[in-house]
């Protein structure tokens, strides 16, 4: 009997229970990097296998089945809303796009922060938190500490005065050292850039970087981010911030047609 590759499978589980969907372009970008062939073998796999189940809003979403879960246990995110899952689609890939090139040390969703308060208080440093970031992450540096960065997804741009209150919480985020912003289009970067623009956030160094999400390529890293006045690209940024070169993104399997049978038996462990 051909064999399955375990950790596409085990990478495709551990990303639905944490993220509480998978998505096929996630899987196919970053968790089953292979022929489009095999791509879409593993990907049918995932359903007749019984760890997954089809979303009922979209053919290209899937969410974890009872058997898929059974490993994860309390863990595993319950089934994201087919409302926000283009929103967290976004988040991921910028996500995944330095968490296969090794460089993130810790990270924390939203909906991780929320269901532990306590522990919100203590990555933001906020005594009082009236909104969480879409993700906090920690970057790798050289001499092996962090820099911690909050990344917020604007797919729709709100008002100036919404962006005000963000901005004047972020004033009070002691343990975060930067904000991105990626924004739908330039008209929700300048608004983002205007909130920001205070005498407080350029002292103590809170003027976020932002970014066009759609102009996002995560294999170059080449997307432009803007501080303030100063341009730069996203892998130039992570370079200054780490004081070290970004490597390449690690493959989630070998380049080549791997054997593929019905049966996954190796046990996965919680995200």
């Amino acid at each position: 009997m051909r064999t399955t590759n375990n950790k596409i499978i085990g990478d495709a589980l551990e990303f639905a229970a944490r993220w509480g969907f998978l998505n096929q372009q996630i899987f196919f970008e970053f968790i089953c990097q292979m022929s489009q062939a095999q791509q879409y073998r593993y990907w049918n796999y995932l359903v007749t296998s019984g760890l997954f189940l089809k979303s009922r809003y979209s053919q290209h979403n899937l969410i974890l089945s009872r058997k898929g879960r059974v490993d994860f246990g309390d863990s595993a995110r319950p089934a994201r809303s087919h409302f926000y899952v283009d929103h967290d689609m976004i988040v991921a890939r910028f996500f995944l796009a330095l968490e296969k090139r090794g460089l993130i040390v810790s990270s924390w969703l939203e909906d991780e922060l929320m269901r532990n308060p306590i522990e919100a208080y203590d990555v933001l440093g906020m005594n009082e938190i009236h909104r969480l970031p879409d993700l906090v992450f920690d970057l790798k540096t050289i001499n092996n500490t962090f820099v911690r960065c909050a990344l917020e997804i604007e797919k729709v741009t709100k008002s100036q005065s919404r962006y005000s209150k963000m901005a004047l919480s972020y004033l009070n985020a002691g343990r975060i050292d930067v904000v991105l912003f990626g924004c739908v289009q330039p008209t929700t970067e300048r608004v983002v850039r205007r909130a920001f623009n205070t005498s407080a956030h350029i002292e103590s160094n809170r003027v976020p970087g932002t970014f066009l999400f759609d102009e996002f390529d995560p294999v170059s890293l080449s997307t432009a981010l803007r501080f303030q006045d100063n341009d730069m690209s996203i892998a130039r940024f992570i370079e200054v911030a780490t004081k070290q070169s970004v490597p390449p993104m690690r493959n989630a399997g070998e380049k080549r047609e791997y054997a593929f049978s019905r049966k996954f038996t190796k046990k996965t462990e919680a995200a």
